[in-house]
């Protein structure tokens, strides 16, 4: 039971560690000096939705992904990371 127990923890740690870093919205509306809220009002989104993107809690889709490179003026494969 103890080794179920640490077993679960590790996995949901590796869930949340992965979950952590799949784009880089944030960092990309910073070069372009942009902000959560200017990319909420052009998505039509509310400001909530943009922030949890940004913090990686949630992610868009992928049609709302490549607006996002659109209105930044960057490839969606900027907006993702692992792509170095």
């Amino acid at each position: 039971m103890f080794l179920e127990i640490i077993y679960y923890i590790c996995v949901q740690i590796k869930t949340i560690k992965v979950m952590e870093d799949l784009n880089q919205i944030k960092l990309v509306l910073v070069k372009r000096k942009r902000t959560g809220k200017w990319l909420a009002e052009q998505l039509g989104k509310s400001n909530c939705t943009v922030s949890k993107w940004c913090s990686n809690s949630a992610q868009p889709d992928l049609q709302t992904l490549a607006k996002i490179a659109d209105l930044l003026e960057v490839d969606k494969r900027d907006l993702l990371t692992g792509n170095e």
